[in-house]
């Protein structure tokens, strides 16, 4: 079996169906260092500057996990699960940006739930990844994310200058590992065509015997 039967789209598409999801990943990784290294370097943020914050992140973290969930090919499964976490941190993100709701205890007990949620899938997920998938990178972001929501709903009473720093900390971790793995998956994607060509070119060479 030849590797493009293994993968339906062609591999001079790759790049092209690679870009739009390396584009987000970069933007969203770049996006969660920033505002993590604000919640970090302005303690005098109020609650309310904290909540938007998250909010922003979180809302384009959801676009990026819906934009995974419609353009991978890797079955339905992972179409609806990605769907639903995209669906549930775009409506975390805009619960975030209710007044009502914008209380220390209440933004950690939704961001909380959420990074828990989706870590535990993306670590699910990149176990059940074929080889060459980055799973170490996902499984790395996904045990981050598990561990900083954990840490949060087991402690709702953290203060909020302990659970701004917490979450800041985490935030950054996860848009380093975002980050990595988009150029990862970028190197990929330009690769491929070429060694594809490589390969064609051997098998068409006619022989010398």
């Amino acid at each position: 079996m030849t590797p493009d039967a293994i993968d339906p789209v062609p591999v001079s598409d790759r790049p092209a169906r690679t870009t739009h999801w390396v584009g987000l990943g970069v933007g969203v990784g770049l996006l969660s260092i920033v505002i993590g290294l604000l919640v970090i370097f302005w303690p005098g943020a109020s609650v309310v500057v904290i909540a938007w914050l998250f909010a922003i992140q979180l809302i384009l973290s959801g676009i990026l996990q819906l934009v995974s969930a419609f353009k991978d090919d890797r079955g339905a499964g992972w179409h609806v699960l990605m769907g639903l976490l995209g669906a549930m941190s775009i409506l975390v993100g805009l619960l975030c940006l209710r007044a009502p709701l914008q209380t220390a205890v209440v933004l950690g007990l939704l961001i909380g739930a959420t990074w828990v949620i989706g870590g535990v899938i993306g670590i699910v997920q990149a176990i059940g990844a074929g080889p060459g998938s980055h799973r170490g990178w996902r499984i790395t972001s996904g045990i981050i994310s598990v561990l900083g929501g954990a840490v949060v709903l087991v402690y709702p009473g953290l203060s909020f200058v302990a659970m701004t720093w917490l979450f800041a900390i985490v935030l950054v971790m996860i848009g380093v590992v975002l980050l990595a793995e988009s150029f990862l998956t970028r190197r990929e994607g330009t690769e491929a065509p070429v060694q594809a060509e490589g390969r064609h070119s051997s098998a068409a060479a006619p022989s010398s015997t």
